[in-house]
This record gives structure tokens, sequence and C-alpha cells, in this order.
């Protein structure tokens, strides 16, 4: 990973918000994947992101994990910077954000044909 020093700079890392904005890019994560993960409101990661707020220690430090970059980088850009992951890795991430939502799909038709029965049941 490519260290960065405070002779070179990134306009788009000149902020703590771009600097997670530019990581998670990096990572190929989404928002919705970021928020969930960390367990955090979707409102709270954009803020984050748009420099309106900054998170608390303990969440800038699990953000950093999730990210997988350091918290000084986060913090200052010093550091190792993220590395912009592989198509592959990127499409794989894509697909598991499609299987978590068909998952909540599922269990929102399976509760749903539940109360279908139920109310078929007492017809009967």
């Amino acid at each position: 990973m490519p260290n960065q020093t405070i002779f070179q700079s990134n306009e788009e890392d000149t902020t703590l918000g771009g600097r997670i904005s530019l990581a998670r890019e990096a990572s190929g994560l989404s928002i919705s994947q970021v928020v969930k993960r960390l367990g955090v409101k979707s409102i709270t990661y954009k803020a984050w992101e748009a420099d309106r707020s900054e998170p608390r220690a303990n969440k800038l430090v699990a953000l950093a994990g999730i990210l997988n970059v350091s918290p000084p980088y986060l913090l200052s850009g010093l550091g190792e910077q993220p590395i912009k992951i592989s198509l592959p890795e990127q499409q794989i991430n894509q697909l598991t954000l499609q299987v978590e939502q068909l998952e909540q799909s599922l269990e929102t038709a399976t509760t749903s044909l539940r109360q279908i029965k139920r109310v078929m049941a007492t017809m009967t």
C-alpha cells in the first residue's frame, strides 16, 4: 500500500469525510453495507462523508477496520492509503449485497405467507 506523507496530497482526501468516502469506494462497499456492518443510521454515515459531523472514536476505529484502513489515515490522511480492490472483488461485494436484499425479501414474503395461511385457516 502506498504511504501518504504531509508533502503528498490529494484533493479528495483533504477532509475526514473525503477520506471516509475514498476508503469506502476503494473497498467496493456501498453505504448501506457499511452502515449495516457499523450499526449506525444511513443519515449519520452520510453526514460523516459530507463533513457535516464526525464519528465518535469507537465508531471511527470500527469504520477503519471495515474499510481496511488505519484510524490515523482517516483522521489525518497520513499512513497507508486505501487501494482500489479488483473488479472481481467489487462484483463479489455487489453480489453479497444482492443476496442480503434477496434474503430480506424472502423473510418478508415468508411472513406474509404465514399471515395469509392463518387467515385462511380461520375461514375454514
